[in-house]
């Protein structure tokens, strides 16, 4: 698709959806405002630098959603400026291991499922209606999923000596 001969409006009504979705999803326990405002600059980003969409590498719905992550996520380290990122941080106690490296590991023992799940939640925040849709599941059967996968993901951190607090899956 040749979004840089599209016209402004109808690129805005395609994408704006997408990104308030995602934006909401990765923004939960902000005022609505903020994610209105993160959907908006990524809308601004997108309507004034069309040239840097690839075809190529995924669809312009996948491309809007990882603008809005990447934007949401900077809005929450603003908020919490004393947040470190996961590649800084290593855990004592042993050989050191960094906390991605075990994160990383604890992924690759999830079923292929357990990681669409992941990844369609967690990465491209969809909401479970959305998520259903693409997996063939019902809304109820990718909240239950969820559910024991938080409480699985949990569990298999704490082996790796990650302590997890609260949230869901307790």
């Amino acid at each position: 698709m040749d979004i840089v001969s599209l016209p402004d409006a109808e690129l805005d009504a395609r994408c704006r959806p997408v990104a308030l979705a995602a934006a909401r999803a990765l923004l939960r326990g902000l005022p609505r405002e903020d994610a209105e405002e993160c959907a908006n600059d990524v809308m601004l980003r997108l309507l004034t630098r069309r040239e840097r969409y690839d075809p190529a590498r995924g669809s312009l719905e996948t491309f809007v959603r990882v603008m809005t992550r990447t934007e949401a996520l900077s809005r929450l380290r603003k908020k919490r400026p004393d947040a470190l990122p996961l590649e800084d941080l290593s855990l004592s106690g042993g050989a050191e291991e960094y906390i991605g490296d075990i994160v990383e590991q604890v992924l690759d023992s999830l079923t292929l499922r357990e990681r669409q799940l992941f990844t369609l939640r967690f990465l491209y925040g969809l909401e479970s209606k959305e998520t259903a849709g693409r997996l063939g599941m019902t809304r109820g059967g990718v909240d239950i999923a969820i559910l024991r996968l938080r409480k699985k993901l949990k569990r298999l951190l704490e082996q790796q000596g990650i302590t997890v607090e609260g949230g869901y899956g307790r």
